[in-house]
Formats: structure tokens, C-alpha cells, sequence
């Protein structure tokens, strides 16, 4: 019987290059990680009980619970649909320091010195060792966490094989001007700002081994020029929830998703003779499938 997945959320934070493109950034996940150990991903987490609390949306602006249940579906409740957005915020600044956030005159949050920037260091520090709430963050700051900046734009779900599962919405934002991306050296033990195809193709050299979902979404987003480009093309895009599917074969394990032309039949527990995978994907193909080989996920395009 397959795991009920755990819900999550997670943060694709984008800023402009100059002197053009764009780039992401990743985190490298601990080597000794239950899942995804050693994978770069981005900035992500459980969604908590905490993250539905009166008292969190108090100290929230931007997007009410009946917006956010218009935006996921009725499959949620708005105070649960509401909660993904919250666990966003505030896995953005736990795991990556960046504090999406609104101060008293509506203007987002800039850390204008060092001295500031290690403040927040330490709430960061405190927060991870449950030895204060992000709230009391917010209150101590006059700070109200900024809903609106983060954009829908996927929604995966682990493999049913995967004894650990997750049920995830990920996310756009903006890198705000004034804060200063970090790794926690805890959980995560790198932090780096890459463009998408870069970081491809640190992928398939096995520079940089990427988690699937992550592998797939920067793949979509190497297609874009420019940040704006970005966010415009979400504007009336459907959001189709992708749930892959994990099998095992001679080879190795391999990974199908939803659009694959076989993906059916892998999910009926069958594995077609013979086995065709077409050709390794490039930046502008759409994967079909993945392979592990020598420990990294290879994408390959299967029409």
C-alpha cells in the first residue's frame, strides 16, 4: 500500500543576470539525507501545523485562504491551501536566509548592513532549533510575511514506490533586493546561483546531481530569457498535477513521467520488450523519462 504523502512546499527563487539571462537558486541537500541526499534542489520543506494557525496568518499579507483554495482546487480547504504558502515563506528564509516579507510602510524587507544580516542569521538559527517561532520574528520586526510574491507554478508528487513521499507546490519569487541568500550548513550543506542550463548540464557531466523535479522544472525554465519572461507565461497556464512513476529494470531504476507515450503501462507494473528510451535530452526537449546512472537522474526524451 502506497505512503500517504507528506504536503510540502518549496521556492524557485530567480534573479535577473546581467548583462542577460537569469538565475536560479539551488541548495545542496546533506549527504546523509533521507531523501534526496545529496541532491541540489531548491529551498523547500514540510508544511507544518504551525503554517495554518490564526496566529501565523495574522501576521501574513496578500492572499486570503479563499484565494489561495481558488488557486490549488477545492481538494483543499483555504486554510489548507493557505498553509503552502506560509510553509514557503518560511522554508525560504530556514534553509536560505531569504525573508519574503513586508515592513510597516509596505516596502519589502532590505538588510541594509551586516549587522542586520546577522540578526536575521541568528532568528534564522533560533527558528531551526525551535527556540522561537517565525511569528515572533515578524512581531519583533513589524514585519508581515508577503504572501503575494510567491507565484503558483507546479504541483509534484513523490512516486508511490518511495517510502518517503511528498506532496509539493512549488513556487515562484523574486530575489528581494537587500537579503543575501545562504546555505544553513546543516541541513544543506552548499548554496549557489546558476543559470538552468548550466546547471543541465552540471547534471548530465555529474557536476551538480539534481533531484528529478528539479531537473525537469529548471529544463522548463531554460527556455525563458529573462525573469518576466517567466512570471508573464504563468499568468493563465493550467497547473497539472504530476505524479511519476518508479519502476526498477536491468538497467536500473527509472523514473516515467505523465506525458511518457509507455508511462500507462509502467504504472499497470508492466516493462515493454524491447526497452527504448530515445535520445539523451537537451535543453530543448521535453523529458519523458529519467535513468540513474552512476548516481545521477539522466533525462531522456521519449516521442
Amino acid at each position: 500500500m502506497p505512503v500517504i504523502p507528506k504536503k510540502a512546499a518549496t521556492v524557485i527563487l530567480l534573479k535577473d543576470k546581467e548583462p542577460d539571462g537569469f538565475e536560479v537558486f539551488l541548495l545542496k541537500r546533506h549527504e546523509k539525507s533521507s531523501f534526496m541526499g545529496g541532491n541540489f534542489v531548491y529551498p523547500g520543506g514540510r508544511v507544518d501545523q504551525q503554517d495554518s494557525s490564526l496566529e501565523i496568518r495574522s501576521c501574513s499579507k496578500g492572499m486570503t485562504p479563499e484565494e489561495a483554495q481558488r488557486i490549488l482546487g477545492h481538494t483543499f480547504s483555504g486554510e489548507e491551501g493557505l498553509a503552502y504558502w506560509i510553509a514557503a515563506i518560511r522554508e525560504l528564509f530556514e534553509e536560505a536566509a531569504v525573508l519574503l516579507a513586508y515592513d510597516q510602510k509596505g516596502n519589502l524587507l532590505q538588510l541594509k548592513n551586516r549587522g542586520e544580516q546577522e540578526k536575521f542569521l541568528n532568528y534564522r538559527d533560533l527558528l531551526q532549533k525551535a527556540e522561537i517561532g517565525i511569528c515572533e520574528v515578524a512581531k519583533k520586526e513589524n514585519l508581515s510575511f508577503a504572501l503575494d510574491q510567491l507565484r503558483y507554478y507546479a504541483h509534484w508528487i513523490t512516486p508511490e514506490a518511495r517510502s518517503e513521499r511528498f506532496d509539493t507546490c512549488f513556487f515562484l519569487a523574486r530575489y528581494p533586493s537587500g537579503q543575501e541568500a545562504a546555505h544553513d550548513q546543516k541541513e544543506t550543506t552548499a548554496g549557489l546561483w546558476i543559470a538552468p542550463r548550466q546547471a543541465l548540464d552540471d547534471n548530465l557531466r555529474g557536476g551538480a546531481v539534481l533531484s528529478p523535479p528539479t531537473l525537469k522544472t529548471l529544463e522548463d525554465l531554460s527556455r525563458f530569457k529573462t525573469v518576466d519572461e517567466i512570471f508573464t507565461s504563468i499568468k493563465n497556464a493550467e497547473i497539472k498535477t504530476i505524479l511519476p512513476v518508479l519502476t526498477k529494470i536491468s538497467s536500473g531504476p527509472v523514473i516515467l513521467l505523465p506525458w511518457d507515450p509507455e508511462y500507462e503501462v509502467f504504472r499497470k507494473g508492466e516493462v515493454p520488450s524491447p526497452m527504448e528510451h530515445g535520445r539523451l535530452s537537451q535543453s530543448v526537449d521535453n523529458t519523458t523519462r529519467l535513468l540513474m546512472k552512476d548516481g545521477r537522474w539522466l533525462p531522456y526524451c521519449r516521442t
